[in-house]
């Protein structure tokens, strides 16, 4: 379960629930495939790696038009 950073968070830099899923499952499915000795097989690092990511403003979801 994510607990840091907190998901409100997240949801404030992204704009919603929904769009913080899809973004940080994103991110964390590419950080898996480009980068997988610095996971070393774990999912939920992962999943930290990429919402830190999402929170630290440097991974930034496309908005539809």
């Amino acid at each position: 379960m994510l607990f840091e950073p907190p998901i409100d968070l997240l949801v404030e830099k992204v704009g919603c629930r929904y769009a913080v899923a899809v973004i940080v499952g994103a991110r964390a499915k590419d950080l898996e495939n480009k980068i997988p000795t610095l996971l070393n097989g774990s999912a939920n690092l992962a999943i930290d790696y990429a919402a830190n990511e999402v929170a630290q403003g440097e991974v930034i979801g496309v908005q539809s038009k």
